[in-house]
Order: C-alpha cells, then structure tokens, then sequence
C-alpha cells in the first residue's frame, strides 16, 4: 500500500525552517520526545534508529549530520519528518502514515497555510507544496 507523503518548501534558512517545523507539529501536539520512553530519535541510511541527546537536536540539525527525526502524537502515532536544504531555502518530507486520517488532513492543511499565507511572497517558481503517495 502507497504511504501518503507531504512535501513542503520552506524559503528559509534551515534553522529558521526547522523551528518554524518543529513549532507549527507543536502547536498540532506534536513533540519530538517519545511520551513512553523521553528519547528523541532519528533513523540511520541503513534502518538503523538512533537516540539524540536533547540540547544536541538543533546543533546536529545544523551540522548537517541530522537530516530526519521523528515527532510523537503518542506513543503509536509517529510522522518521520526529513529535509534537505540548498541555496537558502529547505524541502520538509512529512510522512503521514502513522497518523490517522483526520489528523494527516489537519497536519497538512496547516502547511498549506503556511505556504499560501507566511512564506507566498518567498517563492518564485515551481513547486511549494505537495501530497504525494508513495
């Protein structure tokens, strides 16, 4: 079965467009802290999950030796959020599919305000934002 995809454009500096990620999954009850076990986690290149020290997630994500890390509704419910970032502005890739149904909708129709309301004037061509199944 396809895995239902969001990909944002963010026209931002990765860190502005990581905190401005990790507020808007906040502001939805989305934490980067697993409610079971208190860890934050990544995944590796090869399936290998990876804990990261709190105060290390933002240098990390800096450093570029973070590219992904996931964020918990609770304890089963998880969206794997990855980025790329080139020339000023960062592609989120938000995986919906261990989310509900109603809640991946809410999730994306806050990035689709986000894209229509915040950063419209950032863009110059090409695509913003998408849902896309893998």
């Amino acid at each position: 079965m396809a895995k239902p995809v969001c990909r944002v454009l963010i026209p931002e500096t990765l860190e502005q467009a990581f905190l401005f990620v990790v507020a808007l999954l906040d502001g939805l009850g989305l934490t980067l802290t697993n409610p079971d076990s208190s860890k934050i986690t990544t995944w590796t290149d090869d399936g290998d999950q990876v804990e990261i020290a709190t105060g290390k997630v933002l240098s990390e994500v800096l450093s570029g030796s973070l590219r992904n890390v996931q964020f918990w509704r609770s304890a089963s419910e998880d969206v794997f959020v990855a980025w790329e970032n080139a020339q000023g502005q960062c592609t989120f890739t938000i995986y919906l599919d261990g989310l509900d149904s109603a809640f991946a909708v809410a999730l994306t129709a806050k990035f689709a305000e986000s894209v229509l309301t915040k950063f419209r004037s950032g863009y110059v061509d090409g695509q913003a934002f998408a849902v896309e199944f893998e």
